[in-house]
């Protein structure tokens, strides 16, 4: 192997190298509670729906929230992308994404902001909660009145929020 192709090869290990310890230090924020089984949880909505963000994008997003029945939290999962596409199925906590609402401005924010509640790396993982946390039956996020891809808490959110763990009485 030549000189300057060995070089590369380096180059790009040593990228890897910071890639992945990125990669640990997000899955530690994202996986400080043990991976619950999927017995664990019982289903508040079976088969929730939303439609994506984009006008250009087709389909819809099926979701599922449920109670976990070890912790007693809400959790919230992608199930289902009506054209296909990647995203993760992992269960994500409400209280992780309470946490990362209160700290959004009021002018309003991207879907970047639920990137570090997923432990995959598709790219529709961020946009596809908020379009979830848009949909009626969540409806803690509404589209910002100018921008097409930013989004505004409701002035009540954490009322809303609130409701939602009433959902399976």
């Amino acid at each position: 192997m030549s000189k300057s192709k060995l070089g590369k090869n380096n180059a790009a290990h040593g990228v890897l190298g910071l890639n992945d310890e990125k990669g640990d230090i997000e899955k530690n924020i994202i996986t400080e509670e043990q991976t619950l089984s999927e017995d664990s949880y019982k289903l508040l909505i079976e088969a929730g729906q939303a439609e994506k963000i984009s006008p250009k994008a087709s389909g819809i997003l099926t979701w599922q929230l449920a109670m976990s029945e070890t912790d007693n939290d809400l959790y919230l999962r992608l199930m289902a992308n009506g054209s296909g596409g990647l995203f993760s199925k992992d269960w994500v906590p409400l209280s992780k994404i309470e946490s990362v609402l209160e700290v959004q401005p009021t002018t309003g924010f991207t879907s970047g902001v639920f990137r570090p509640l997923f432990k995959g790396a598709s790219a529709n993982n961020a946009g596809f909660l908020a379009a979830v946390l848009r949909s009626p039956d969540i409806c803690l996020l509404e589209a910002h009145p100018e921008k097409l891809f930013t989004h505004v808490l409701y002035a009540d959110w954490r009322a809303r929020l609130k409701t939602l763990s009433k959902v399976g009485d």
